[in-house]
Parts: structure tokens; C-alpha cells; sequence
């Protein structure tokens, strides 16, 4: 369980190294890549959403997460566990020794456009980009550089970091890094990761479908991807 946490914040400090290493170079490239109105307006709906379960204070890296736990999962496999354990919540509710007839799950959204996320999903994965300022009227969100959280983060002992941490937002705040926002070409559709630590052994990760309705993005799912 440690050693799962400890990578995952490894590779967040290993993000900002590099960020410090390469100097211009990395920073030439954020400049050059900045999420576009369409993601900020998925990525507050989400974050509105967190927000709203929440009286914690969510500190938000303004560089979108392309690391290994933004990729530990594929979407059909995440579509079709929820199917399966709608199946089994039939089983379950029927009385002991019946005879079920298990009615298919309506698809949680078609197979092309599921495909479409996927495909939009791994490419995006490919650059990490600058996240603006989110302005969803929440006093509980802060946005922080990679360099900032490299500062709290500093040194060997990652237990020693979360105390910093704690000490500057609060005893309950939460880390969050996201990934870029992924559409079918339509955009009806959109999915990002959400990572989130608490301490040295508590955190997890969330994948988020969307979909737009009446114009606005409105949170359709929400999968478990990794937790500690």
C-alpha cells in the first residue's frame, strides 16, 4: 500500500524536477499548451461537483496529470464492470432458489463514442498542459504551480511534506491533479481523471464521464480507478 502511495507522489515530484531541470524548455512548452475553454468548462463541472461533497479545501495542480495513474485503466473495462455489477445487484435482489430473467443494462453510452473517448483520451495524454484559473465561485479551491507543490513536497520523507501541507490548507485539504479533457468529435461526451492524496497512505484516483445536456456538462459516472 506504501509503496503504491509513495509512487504516485514520486511521480508527482518527479514532474516538477524535470519541470526545474529543463527550465526554458518546459516552461516555453506550458506556455505553448494551454487547456481550452471547452475543457475548463468540463474540469469546473467536476470540480464544482467535488466541491459541493466537500467542505475541504481542494488544492489544484495547474499543470494537467499525463502519469502513470492517469493510464491504469481503459474506459470499456471501467463501462463494463458497472454493467456487471448492475447484473449482480438483479441477482441479488431476487428471493433465494427463483427462477431471474436478468434484463441488459441499457449502454452507458454508445460503442462508437466510446471508442471516439478512448482514442481522444491517449493522445491528450500526451502533453502535459497549463490549467487557468477555475472560477467556479468556490472559495475551497486553490490552484498551485508544480513548482509550489515541489517546495511543500521537498525532501526524502513524503510524511513530512503532507505536514507541511496540512499546515497551510487545513487538516482535511486534499491534493487533486487532473488530465486533460477528452470529447467525441461530437462533444456530447467528455471524460477526465481526477488523482487525489490525502497523506503518505491515503489516496485514489476517479474517472469522470460526462455528458452535455441543455447545453451545459452534467456528470453522468464516476469510476474508481486505484485507490490506497
Amino acid at each position: 500500500m506504501e509503496k503504491s502511495v509513495l509512487r504516485f507522489f514520486a511521480a508527482l515530484l518527479a514532474a516538477s524536477i524535470v519541470f526545474a531541470a529543463f527550465g526554458q524548455f518546459s516552461a516555453a512548452a506550458s506556455d505553448g499548451c494551454t487547456v481550452d475553454h471547452e475543457e475548463r468548462s468540463v474540469l469546473t463541472t467536476v470540480l464544482k461537483s467535488m466541491s459541493a461533497r466537500s467542505r475541504s479545501i481542494l488544492v489544484i495542480e495547474s499543470r494537467t496529470d499525463s502519469s502513470h495513474f492517469a493510464r491504469t485503466f481503459r474506459l470499456a473495462d471501467l463501462l463494463l464492470r458497472d454493467a456487471t455489477s448492475e447484473l449482480s445487484s438483479q441477482l441479488e435482489a431476487a428471493p433465494s432458489g427463483s427462477t431471474v430473467f436478468l434484463s441488459t443494462p441499457a449502454p452507458t453510452i454508445p460503442e462508437v463514442q466510446q471508442h471516439e473517448l478512448e482514442q481522444d483520451y491517449d493522445a491528450k495524454l500526451s502533453q502535459s498542459c497549463r490549467i487557468p484559473a477555475l472560477n467556479n465561485g468556490s472559495k475551497l479551491l486553490l490552484s498551485k504551480t508544480p513548482a509550489e507543490i515541489k517546495q511543500i513536497f521537498s525532501g526524502n520523507d513524503p510524511s513530512k511534506g503532507w505536514i507541511r501541507f496540512h499546515r497551510l490548507f487545513g487538516n482535511d485539504a486534499e491534493l487533486l491533479t487532473l488530465s486533460r479533457v477528452a470529447f467525441d468529435p461530437a462533444k456530447q461526451y467528455a471524460v477526465v481523471h481526477v488523482s487525489s492524496g490525502l497523506s503518505e497512505t491515503g489516496g485514489g484516483g476517479e474517472l469522470y464521464l460526462l455528458t452535455r445536456l441543455n447545453g451545459d456538462w452534467v456528470v453522468k459516472r464516476t469510476f474508481s480507478t486505484w485507490v490506497t
